[in-house]
């Protein structure tokens, strides 16, 4: 697969009552190769293993009018290689299905958002802040015990990190841990910038923001046609458990976890 996209903006900026406005045009192009290679065998009819191999891009694109005066028009593209294996398995005459799989994403670029410092003014822009790894699992089984009754299970993990990477934000709270003042006792971003800005701060071995750990599935569903009347009654509940995820990249402020469970009948 291949992908090319040029995009291109013209920003307009100025404030009521001050100098006429200004316009500042920016372009981009990005360019992609994003292969897909699967193998797999088939030792049983009952039995698949297989393994991918895949590369993926989320493409670039431009930040805010005032981020473009700031130096940041534009931000790359977030790319992955994505790994993984697995097996699909039935067993049981059919009645019970059992599907592994274990994957490894490196990411590179990883798109977030941070803050710019544009005198007066501190905005929000998207930058690569970073390479990060997410190692994974999936575990599935659904259980027929009957023609009527289906159960399901599944359990899945993703432990994303960065692995390394910078942000502004890190850097003042690194900045005022040691005295409270943001005074660049941790180094200077800028130095030779008038005024004081608080070295950038690492990000390596921070979880990726709102993306949680861990999550589980369970699901009950009957079902029954209604002697030879042509309809069919069903009945089923689930429950889904989240756990906890950071809401941003310092993972200092976590969502904490979820349950959410449903029920349905009908006809």
């Amino acid at each position: 697969r291949y992908s090319e996209e040029r995009i291109e903006q013209v920003a307009v900026s100025g404030d009521l009552g001050g100098p006429p406005p200004t316009t500042t045009t920016a372009s981009a192009t990005f360019k992609e190769f994003t292969p897909r290679v699967l193998i797999d065998w088939q030792p049983t009819d009952n039995n698949l293993i297989y393994a991918i191999f895949a590369q993926g891009q989320k493409p670039g694109g431009f930040n805010g009018s005032l981020a473009i005066e700031a130096g940041q028009p534009t931000f790359a593209p977030e790319t992955v290689d994505s790994y993984e294996i697995g097996s699909k398995n039935t067993l049981l005459d059919g009645a019970l299905t059992a599907n592994l799989s274990l994957f490894y994403n490196n990411i590179e670029g990883y798109q977030l958002t941070q803050t710019v410092f544009l005198p007066p003014n501190r905005i929000s822009s998207i930058v690569n802040a970073g390479d990060a790894n997410i190692y994974g699992a999936e575990f599935e089984l659904i259980m027929r015990p009957s023609d009527n009754l289906t159960l399901t299970a599944n359990y899945s993990l993703a432990d994303s990190r960065f692995r390394n990477g910078v942000d502004e934000n890190q850097g003042v709270l690194d900045d005022v841990a040691d005295d409270g003042l943001v005074n660049c006792s941790t180094g200077d971003q800028f130095p030779d910038s008038a005024g004081c800005q608080s070295l950038f701060g690492s990000i390596d071995g921070k979880r990726i923001p709102r993306a949680p750990v861990s999550q589980i599935f369970a699901d009950i569903d009957y079902r029954t046609e209604l002697g030879g009347s042509g309809w069919e009654f069903f009945t089923g509940a689930n429950v889904t458990m989240i756990s906890k995820s950071f809401a941003q990249v310092h993972n200092l402020i976590d969502t904490g976890g979820s349950v959410v469970a449903d029920a349905r009948i009908g006809f």
